[in-house]
């Protein structure tokens, strides 16, 4: 009596288990047009990112503070393309906000400097750890 009542019990339960495997496995499922369009996003947000960095760098009083700071700017855009898109997605944030905040005053030439000469620093500190 006890076997027939396991095999009852697993022939009850086991559907049920496959059933749920089955509907978790396919709303796990990535279409290849799902992939394409993550691709093509990924892609597009770098873009933006390493374009926010590269006007930011290439503004006229930042690139007077590298100049003076004798930090080389074509070293400095070589390797913001070699960032991977997290610390470039930062990387981008930062120069944002530091942007808005000169426009609002709230940042003065000196701050600035110092902020420029800290960036790039660690922009080139990534770049010779990831290395």
């Amino acid at each position: 009596m006890k076997f027939v009542s396991c095999i009852v019990l697993v022939a009850v339960l086991c559907p049920g288990g496959i059933a749920t495997q089955t509907l978790f496995a396919q709303s796990q499922t990535i279409t290849a047009t799902e992939l394409r369009e993550a691709v093509k996003q990924s892609a597009a947000d770098r873009q933006k990112n390493l374009e926010q960095v590269r006007s930011f760098f290439a503004d006229p009083k930042v690139s007077k503070v590298l100049k003076d700071s004798h930090i080389d700017s074509g070293r400095l855009q070589k390797a913001f393309s070699a960032l991977d898109a997290g610390e470039l997605a930062k990387l981008a944030s930062r120069t944002t906000q530091i942007q808005n905040d000169f426009a609002a005053g709230a940042l003065s030439n000196q701050e600035l400097t110092y902020i420029v000469i800290a960036l790039a620093a660690a922009v080139l500190v990534l770049i010779v750890v990831a290395a």
